[in-house]
C-alpha cells in the first residue's frame, strides 16, 4: 500500500490481514433478551453468549433458534457459548474454603451482602470439585454449549485452581 497524506507519507506498506474479510467481521451477540437481543442475533451473529444456568440456557437457545426458523436462517451455524465462574477444589471442604476466600475478598470492594450473594450464585457455574465441574459443563455442552468461557476468580493470588482445572477438567471435556 502506498499512501501520501497531509502528516504521514507510506510506500509499500504490507497490511495483512486485509481490514475487513469478505465475509464481514464475525459478530458475537450477548444477551438474554428474548424478542429483539435474540432476534438480532437469529439474524447477524455467528456467537451468541448464554447464562450457564441450564433451564436458562435451554430457554435461550430454543427461542434463538424459533427466531432462526421465522427468518430463514441457520441454528446449527450459530455457536452458543457461556460464562462460567470457575472455583475448582480438590474437595467439597477445599471448595468451600475457596469460595470463603473469593468471598472474604470482594468484601473488600463490595457490601458483605452483595459479595455473599455473588459466592452464593456460582452454585450453577463451573464450581466444585474436578468432577462436579466435568458434570456441569457436560451438562450444559448436551445443551448445544459449544464454547465455555471460564474465568477464575482466584487466579490473580492462587493458581492451584486453575492448575486442577488444566491438570483434570479440559482433558475429561477434550
Amino acid at each position: 500500500m502506498t499512501f501520501t497524506g497531509e502528516h504521514y507519507r507510506v510506500d509499500g506498506a504490507i497490511v495483512a490481514p486485509k481490514p475487513l474479510q469478505a465475509s464481514g467481521i464475525p459478530l458475537w451477540i450477548a444477551g438474554g433478551g428474548e424478542k429483539v437481543t435474540l432476534r438480532i442475533a437469529a439474524k447477524y451473529a455467528q456467537y451468541t453468549n448464554f447464562t450457564p444456568e441450564p433451564t436458562a440456557f435451554a430457554r435461550k437457545s430454543e427461542l434463538l433458534a424459533q427466531h432462526c426458523r421465522e427468518l430463514g436462517t441457520d441454528f446449527d451455524a450459530i455457536v452458543r457459548s457461556s460464562n462460567f465462574t470457575a472455583v475448582v477444589g480438590t474437595s467439597d471442604t477445599d471448595v468451600k474454603d475457596r469460595l470463603q476466600r473469593v468471598r472474604d475478598r470482594l468484601v473488600g470492594y463490595v457490601p458483605e451482602t452483595l459479595a455473599d450473594s455473588m459466592v452464593a450464585g456460582l452454585s450453577d457455574a463451573a464450581t466444585g470439585t474436578p468432577e462436579q465441574v466435568i458434570e456441569q459443563l457436560a451438562k450444559t455442552r448436551g445443551l448445544g454449549c459449544d464454547y465455555a468461557i471460564c474465568y477464575f476468580p482466584e487466579a490473580a493470588y492462587d493458581r492451584s485452581g486453575i492448575e486442577l482445572f488444566e491438570r483434570e477438567v479440559i482433558p475429561a471435556l477434550s
